[in-house]
């Protein structure tokens, strides 16, 4: 296979009848008078990068904790994007054991290990895409594990002429390439401009890729590619 333009690294977790699932129905009725949430990073301009390694899990990880809704001003590990990486890499190597930062990893187990550090007090599986959209409205965002096809790795030309920003292409009948981690910050369930409902993606591929390292990815399109591998977690004031 040739060189893929930007590294993955996710391994999909086997499905455990005794994850914790997010309760979304009780948060069902505050969530049916929003349309739109959005968690901010430390600064629009900061990006992290998982570069060539297989690290996305704990690039993303990373990237959910920096979006949250809970502060962090005494951590120093997120004053900079240097350190915020070499934390992602931290947890990488520390869920997996893997020196090489090549081989991937499980999502639920980098929740555990930010569990027995004591960076968050619980974590819990969301099946659906319309209960990641409940949890994006009212909780925080999520961690995604997605099949990841070739046309992925582009952006959707006729959304963007249409509506403005990068959106992902998702074409199933392009090649499957891996999996990929992902955290989504954000959803707009009624876009002003008459958008399609999306989630935002903030990947951890720089600021090169995309729209400065963001991203749209349509309710459909997301649809399409849910492998009911998606966890959010409660963080601590730290």
């Amino acid at each position: 296979m040739a060189t893929l333009p930007y590294a993955l690294g996710a391994k999909p977790d086997r499905l455990d009848p005794r994850d914790y699932k997010l309760e979304t129905h009780a948060l069902a009725a505050q969530a049916a008078v929003l349309d739109r949430k959005m968690y901010s990073m430390v600064s629009p301009d900061f990006r992290i990068d998982q570069g060539r390694e297989g690290t996305c899990v704990g690039h993303g990880d990373t990237n959910i904790l920096l979006a949250g809704p809970s502060g962090h001003k005494t951590y120093p590990d997120f004053q900079s994007e240097e350190l915020a990486h070499q934390f992602a890499r931290k947890l990488y190597f520390e869920t997996t054991g893997d020196a090489t930062y090549s081989q991937g990893a499980q999502p639920r187990d980098a929740c555990a290990k930010l569990l027995e550090w004591g960076l968050i007090s619980s974590y819990w599986k969301v099946m659906q895409v319309d209960d990641v959209v409940t949890a994006l409205l009212t909780f925080g965002p999520v961690g995604i594990a997605v099949p990841w096809y070739e046309s992925m790795y582009y952006g959707d030309n006729r959304l963007a002429t249409d509506f403005g920003n990068y959106w992902i292409k998702v074409n199933l009948e392009s090649a499957h390439v891996g999996y990929h981690w992902i955290a989504l910050t954000g959803v707009d369930m009624a876009p002003d401009n008459g958008a399609p409902p999306y989630v935002r993606v903030q990947n951890s591929w720089g600021s090169g890729w995309g729209w400065n390292g963001t991203a749209r990815l349509t309710i459909e399109s997301f649809r399409l590619i849910n492998i009911w591998d998606n966890w959010t977690f409660a963080e601590k004031e730290f």
